[in-house]
């Protein structure tokens, strides 16, 4: 009897590993597809990011790039507008060592167009007060009575900080007939024609 006991405990413990052995199989093929799972999961997850940040990269690089641009356009507009106020101060430079004679007929060019009683008081820089002579004012003067005006235009004894040109007083209004001014009128005007000349 104590044979067969021995026998039926063999084969239980027998079932019993032969069990244990299938769960682990089974487990491990659980635990092998999950595995498989977890990876493929995590390759398309990797997949995903780097798409994500291949694409984020583009974009990032375009806006960069874009920024770039934009910058580079401004600095070269800049650069375009230093350069046309440039040849606008050159020339204002240039006509400011004019010749005497050539800056006094075109002072009393300017006058005779601006001057409209004929006794205003004309404003000046200190180096025109000293370019300008007496005789200036006297010929103008009779060149005004010759025009119906009164003929009494005179320089004021107080200069201005202008560059050239000069400013009419009159009844307490004033005309200003400054060369910046003019520039600058004539600037807007100019400004398409003279950079179509610099930046052919």
């Amino acid at each position: 009897m104590k044979e067969g006991a021995e026998r039926i405990i063999s084969r239980i413990l027998e079932d019993a590993e032969a069990k244990s052995r299938a769960i682990m199989a089974e487990v491990s093929d659980k635990t092998a597809e999950l595995d498989k799972a977890a990876k493929e999961s995590a390759s398309r997850q990797a997949e995903k990011i780097v798409e994500q940040a291949r694409k984020e990269a583009v974009e990032s690089r375009r806006r960069i790039l874009g920024i770039a641009e934009l910058e580079a356009r401004k600095e070269v507009l800049a650069a375009k507008q230093d350069l046309i106020a440039a040849v606008f101060d050159r020339s204002l430079d240039e006509l400011l060592a004019s010749d005497d004679q050539d800056y006094l007929a075109l002072m009393q060019r300017m006058l005779l167009e601006s001057v409209i009683s004929g006794r205003e008081e004309v404003v000046l820089s200190a180096a025109d007060q000293k370019r300008i002579p007496a005789v200036f004012w006297k010929e103008l003067n009779e060149l005004l009575k010759k025009k119906g005006k009164e003929g009494n235009l005179a320089p004021s004894t107080e200069p201005r900080e202008i560059r050239g040109g000069f400013v009419l007083l009159a009844e307490g209004v004033e005309i200003n007939c400054t060369f910046e001014s003019l520039f600058k009128m004539l600037r807007d005007e100019l400004e398409p024609e003279v950079a179509s000349v610099l930046f052919k």
